[in-house]
C-alpha cells in the first residue's frame, strides 16, 4: 500500500510539473518570428521573416499561413496588431503597412517604398480607426483606419515599440531612450531614462496602467509609475538584460532573453525568476503575449512558439545563482566596432582565475564557433575576432566561466 501511495504521489507531482511547463506549439514555419499578439484565448497572430504571417483560432494548437503582399516589399514583418476578429494591421521593412478587414482573406497596402532602407517597426491602435505607426525618424498617425496617414518627426533613428494610453498621451522606445508625446504624436520629448550614457536596445515596452518598464541587452530593469514622467532603476547592480518585456498587470511580468531563457516577476520587477522552458532550444525570445493571468504565449527565432496555461509557474530564483547574475564577478563588453567587417574587439573582465570560453551562435541559437577557450587570470582581457566568411546578419557571443554561461551580447556583421 505504501509503495502504491508513493507511486501515486510521484505521478501526481510529475503531472503538475508537466502541466506547468511552457509547451511547444506547431507554428508551421521555420522563419524567425518577431511579434506575437492574441485577441483572446483562441485567436492570435504572429509575424516574421520572409513575409510570414500566421494565425490561430484554437489557442495555438494549429497555425495557418496567411498569404499577404508584404513579400513584394522585402517581407521582413516586424509587428502585428489584431483589433478584432476582422480588422488587423501589420508593419514591415520598406516603410510597409498593410491592413485586412476580413480576418486576413484580403489585404490593403497602406504604405510602402520598395528599396527603402527604413522600416516601420511597431504600431498601436486604440480602436479600428485610431492608431499610430512607428518608423525610422517618424510616426504616422491615422484617425480613419489608414485612409489618411499624417506624418510627424520622431527624434531618433532606431525606434522599436510604440504605445498610446489615450488619444493624446503616447510613448515609444528606442536605443537607450523612451520618448513621450502629449499631443497625439505630433511632438515628442526625451523622458530621460537613467541609462548612464549607455545605448541599451529597448526592444519592447512593458505597460500596465501608468506603469512602464523597459530593459535592454545587459541592462538593469527601468520602471516608471507615472507614464514616463520619472524613472527609477529597480534592479540596481544587476544586469538582468533581455530582448522583450511584457506585463500582465502592475505586479506580474516577463522578460524574454537569448538562449530560450524566460524570466518572470511577481512583485513589479524587483525580483526575477527563471521559467522552465524547452532545454533543447537555444533560440532567442522575441515577443510575449498573455490573454489573461494564466494563458500566454511567446515567440522565438526559427519559428518556435510556446504556450502556458498556468502562468508559467515552477520557477527558480535567479538571485540564488549570483554567479549568473551579479556584475561584480564578471563583465562582458559590447564588441567594437559594431556593426563590423572584417574584425572586431571583444573585451571581458573576471575577478578570479577560471576557464573562459567565448562562443559564437547564429540568430537561431546554433553554435558557429568557439572564439576563445583558455584559462585566464583575474583582470581585464580582450580578443580580436576576424569574420570567418560569415554572411551578413545578426549573431550572438556568449561568455562562459568554468562552464557557466554568464552573459550574452549581440553583434552585427556587414559585408
Amino acid at each position: 500500500m505504501k509503495k502504491t501511495i508513493l507511486v501515486l504521489i510521484i505521478l501526481h507531482c510529475s503531472l503538475l510539473i508537466a502541466n506547468a511547463q511552457w509547451i511547444a506549439q506547431n507554428s508551421g514555419t521555420n522563419e524567425n518570428l518577431y511579434d506575437i499578439e492574441f485577441l483572446n484565448e483562441k485567436t492570435g497572430w504572429a509575424v516574421g521573416d520572409a513575409g510570414v504571417v500566421i494565425k490561430t483560432t484554437d489557442g495555438g494548437a494549429n497555425w495557418i499561413n496567411v498569404p499577404n503582399p508584404s513579400i513584394q516589399y522585402g517581407g521582413l514583418m516586424w509587428a502585428i496588431q489584431p483589433i478584432d476578429s476582422e480588422v488587423v494591421y501589420a508593419v514591415a521593412g520598406y516603410d510597409f503597412i498593410m491592413k485586412t478587414t476580413n480576418g486576413g482573406t484580403n489585404w490593403d497596402v497602406l504604405s510602402g517604398r520598395p528599396g527603402s532602407i527604413t522600416a516601420f517597426k511597431s504600431l498601436y491602435f486604440l480602436n479600428r480607426d485610431t492608431g499610430w505607426f512607428l518608423g525610422t525618424n517618424k510616426v504616422f498617425r491615422t484617425y480613419d483606419g489608414g485612409k489618411t496617414l499624417d506624418s510627424f518627426y520622431a527624434p531618433w533613428f532606431t525606434n522599436f515599440d510604440i504605445y498610446f494610453k489615450d488619444i493624446n498621451n503616447g510613448i515609444f522606445c528606442s536605443d537607450g531612450r523612451v520618448f513621450k508625446s502629449v499631443d497625439g504624436g505630433e511632438n515628442w520629448f526625451d523622458t530621460n531614462v537613467p541609462v548612464g550614457g549607455f545605448f541599451y536596445m529597448f526592444g519592447k515596452l512593458g505597460v500596465a496602467g501608468d506603469s512602464v518598464w523597459v530593459v535592454g541587452s545587459s541592462s538593469p530593469v527601468f520602471r516608471s509609475t507615472d507614464f514616463c514622467d520619472t524613472w527609477e532603476i529597480i534592479t540596481p547592480g544587476q544586469q538582468i538584460g533581455g530582448y522583450c518585456i511584457d506585463f500582465i498587470n502592475a505586479q506580474t511580468g516577463f522578460i524574454g532573453r537569448s538562449l530560450n531563457n524566460l524570466i518572470k516577476t511577481t512583485n513589479g520587477g524587483y525580483n526575477w525568476y527563471t521559467q522552465r522552458t524547452d532545454p533543447a532550444s537555444l533560440a532567442f525570445i522575441s515577443s510575449v503575449a498573455f490573454a489573461n493571468d494564466t494563458i500566454g504565449w511567446y515567440s522565438c527565432a526559427v519559428g518556435r512558439i510556446y504556450k502556458t496555461t498556468t502562468g508559467g509557474e515552477w520557477v527558480t530564483d535567479i538571485n540564488s545563482f549570483p554567479e549568473e547574475m551579479t556584475i561584480l564577478d564578471y563583465k562582458l563588453h559590447q564588441n567594437y566596432p559594431n556593426p563590423f567587417n572584417p574584425t572586431t574587439n571583444i573585451g571581458f573582465e573576471i575577478i578570479k582565475p577560471g576557464l573562459v570560453e567565448i562562443e559564437l551562435t547564429d540568430i537561431s541559437g546554433k553554435k558557429i564557433a568557439t572564439l576563445l577557450k583558455e584559462n585566464k587570470t583575474a583582470g581585464k582581457h580582450e580578443i580580436i575576432f576576424s569574420n570567418r566568411g560569415l554572411a551578413s546578419g545578426t549573431y550572438f557571443y556568449g561568455l562562459r566561466i568554468d562552464g557557466r554561461l554568464m552573459s550574452v551580447k549581440k553583434m552585427i556583421i556587414l559585408q
